[in-house]
């Protein structure tokens, strides 16, 4: 195709150092890319040829098979230049966290799961039938997961419809990319924060009809293009909630064709008490499957304790896990070995599980996979070898057998090679994107994505990180994947409108 001048009125020209994963084994930096955004998406992103752009400036962009060549004139473009060492990067998303527990977050941590649920997280989740209490929580949620770079976020809400909905509202109209679920759960609950089987079907169903009809400000704003929330259904755990909600949970996800969030394995404690509850069942995936909650846009959360034998229901499944390397740890859970589910095909995301971890911040549970995974692989190694250099495979065992017993047989298959840096970027921005069916829309910056974005600049006021003058961008990535926080990230956008 012939060269044209295209005049790009109205639209948004970045131009700096792009870094993303476009897959698992390597980071993608590009130094002095251009990028236009066009209506929310990004349109092109190809190397500058240069160091310095004005506004005056005409681009000569080379085109792809689907995109020709052409000039640009910017005179009647938006230009952002970087800051010198800043650069843009995709947006994370947090597969899995507690909107609610956002008011106790950093207390309780000298409990385990069982009894920090019964001690802090029932007690403070039932504040939330106070509608105008869900209300200003949730916008200060909202705003912080934001400012910390969770473009995209997988909430857990409470039992109260009305509540959840505020959760939905905040999120469209502060623009975040937001995947909320109503949870539910009719036994092993206090009085005070229950529901009947029937009230938290009808609900669950009340609560998705009301995610497709926000008003106010919400709806202003979808209608200017913030992405609308997606409504999860949520069962919390196999432990509080009957089969017959179950089966019936089951039954609303297939009716409208909703993802299916909750929490799987992430306790020894838990594991044994599931196997009580469901001695028909030959698993704890195994419950979740057999009322059809297991599938390609279902997020379990921690996943600590699956057998192989789990694993490969949720390899079929295309189930994904979410790991919570911080709240596992917080919690006394245990580690989970994540390059062993890498290892086994099954697919795997990030997630704060905010209260359970510490910090909402995406970076910290980087660092937290890095570090969990520096410390599996030793012990593994150690494991591998005490074994003789030879592990014993999963055996089909019945759902009472020791949970760490299965647990340890995986382990000793091979020892478990750490994460590096760039798979874990990846598993926050394209693996939590895959984990919810939008990696076409976000997880990457490659033309076509929607523009989910942060703008990074490591000499921000207050860095927490200093440069010296030798470092390349890649070094710079680094530094603020190891050492930087919200104080870096001064720009946050969202399908291409500036949300931070």
């Amino acid at each position: 195709a012939a060269s044209a001048i295209y005049n790009f009125r109205a639209m948004r020209v970045f131009h700096g150092t792009v870094i993303h994963a476009l897959t698992p084994t390597a980071l993608t930096v590009l130094r002095s890319a251009v990028l236009g955004v066009d209506r929310g998406r990004v349109c092109f992103l190809e190397d500058a040829h240069t160091e310095t752009l004005t506004p005056t400036s005409t681009l000569a962009l080379r085109g792809s098979a689907t995109s020709p060549a052409r000039q640009l004139d910017l005179s009647d473009a938006e230009l952002v230049v970087l800051p010198p060492g800043g650069f843009l990067a995709p947006g994370m998303v947090d597969t899995h966290t507690h909107a609610p527990q956002f008011t106790f977050a950093g207390t309780g941590y000298d409990l385990q799961l069982l009894e920090w649920l019964q001690t802090y997280t029932f007690p403070f989740e039932a504040k939330f039938s106070d509608l105008p209490h869900a209300e200003e929580v949730y916008a200060k949620v909202v705003r912080r997961t934001l400012s910390l770079g969770s473009t995209s976020a997988v909430y857990f809400g409470t039992i109260h419809t009305d509540a959840t909905l505020a959760l939905a509202s905040a999120a469209a109209t502060t623009g975040q990319r937001a995947f909320i679920g109503k949870v539910n759960m009719d036994r092993n609950a206090p009085d005070y924060y229950i529901e009947t089987t029937a009230d938290s079907l009808a609900e669950t169903e009340r609560f998705i009809q009301g995610m497709r009809s926000l008003g106010g400000k919400a709806r202003a704003a979808i209608e200017e293009g913030a992405p609308a929330p997606v409504p999860v259904v949520t069962p919390r755990f196999v432990p509080t909630c009957t089969p017959a909600l179950l089966k019936g949970l089951g039954d609303l996800a297939a009716k409208y064709g909703l993802p299916v969030q909750s929490h799987i394995s992430e306790n020894v404690d838990e594991v044994e008490w599931v196997a009580e509850l469901h001695p028909e069942c030959s698993s704890y995936a195994a419950t979740y499957d057999a009322y059809g909650l297991l599938g390609s846009r279902t997020i379990l959360a921690h996943g600590v304790y699956l057998t192989d034998i789990e694993l490969r229901l949720l390899h079929q499944r295309g189930t994904t896990v979410s790991h919570c390397p911080m709240s596992n740890s917080m919690l006394r859970s245990g580690a989970m070995p994540l390059r062993k589910l890498l290892r086994e095909n099954v697919r795997v995301a990030l997630g704060t599980d905010v209260s359970g971890g510490a910090s909402p911040s995406l970076l910290n549970t980087i660092r937290e996979v890095l570090k969990v995974s520096n410390l599996v692989s030793v012990t593994s190694a150690t494991d591998f070898k005490n074994a003789g250099g030879a592990g014993k495979a999963d055996s089909p065992t019945s759902p009472t057998s020791p949970p760490l017993k299965r647990v340890r047989s995986t382990a000793n298959l091979a020892p478990l090679s750490p994460i590096t840096s760039a798979e874990a970027f990846w598993l926050a921005t394209v693996g939590g994107a895959q984990a919810l069916g939008v990696e076409a829309l976000t997880g990457t910056l490659v033309v076509g994505s929607e523009f989910d974005a942060i703008l990074v600049d490591p000499k921000a006021p207050g860095s927490p990180f200093d440069l010296y003058g030798h470092e390349q961008p890649i070094d710079i990535f680094q530094k603020w994947l190891q050492l930087g926080d919200d104080r870096n990230i001064v720009a946050v956008y969202v399908s291409g409108r500036k949300v931070v």
